[in-house]
C-alpha cells in the first residue's frame, strides 16, 4: 500500500470581499462570500462558519457543510455569504479550515472599495476583490455592478 503524499498546496476556498450598498437598507457594506473551489454535483451546500469579529479582524472558522434548505437539486460549491456594516480601515480577514489551518488576507475598506493590502498567507486561498464598482445586495442572486 502507497504511504500517504503530503497535503496539496490546491486552494480548498475561495473568498470574495466587495464593497456593497444594502438593497434595502441603502447603508454601505461589506459583502464576505467564502465558497468550497470544489463543486458538488447534487445539492448546492451551504458552508456552515462561525464569523466572529474582532478589532480590526474577521475570523471564519469552517464548521462543515449543511445542507439546502430546497430539495431542488443544483450543482456548484457551497457556500457562506455575510454583510458587515461600519467596516473601514485596516481589516484582516482570517479562514480557518476544518483541519485547523489558516489563511488571512490584509485589506483596507472604504465605503466606496476594498484594496488588498497583504497577500495570501498561510494555506493556499484563492482571492477575488472587485475593482472600486460597488455591488449591490440584499437579493438572492450574485452580487451586480450598480
Amino acid at each position: 500500500m502507497p504511504g500517504r503524499k503530503g497535503k496539496s498546496t490546491l486552494p480548498e476556498f475561495r473568498l470574495l470581499v466587495a464593497a456593497a450598498v444594502n438593497e434595502r437598507t441603502g447603508r454601505p457594506t461589506t459583502l464576505v462570500v467564502l465558497q468550497t473551489t470544489r463543486l458538488f454535483s447534487t445539492f448546492r451546500y451551504t458552508l456552515a462558519v462561525d464569523d466572529r469579529l474582532e478589532s480590526g479582524a474577521l475570523l471564519l472558522r469552517v464548521l462543515g457543510l449543511r445542507t439546502p434548505s430546497l430539495d431542488l437539486p443544483a450543482t456548484g460549491p457551497a457556500e457562506f455569504r455575510k454583510e458587515y456594516e461600519g467596516r473601514s480601515g485596516d481589516f484582516r480577514i482570517v479562514v480557518e479550515g476544518l483541519d485547523g489551518s489558516h489563511s488571512s488576507i490584509g485589506t483596507y475598506i472604504t465605503p466606496d472599495r476594498v484594496t488588498l493590502t497583504a497577500p495570501v498567507s498561510g494555506r493556499a486561498l484563492e482571492v477575488d476583490i472587485p475593482s472600486a464598482n460597488r455591488t449591490q445586495t440584499g437579493t438572492p442572486h450574485d452580487p451586480r455592478p450598480i
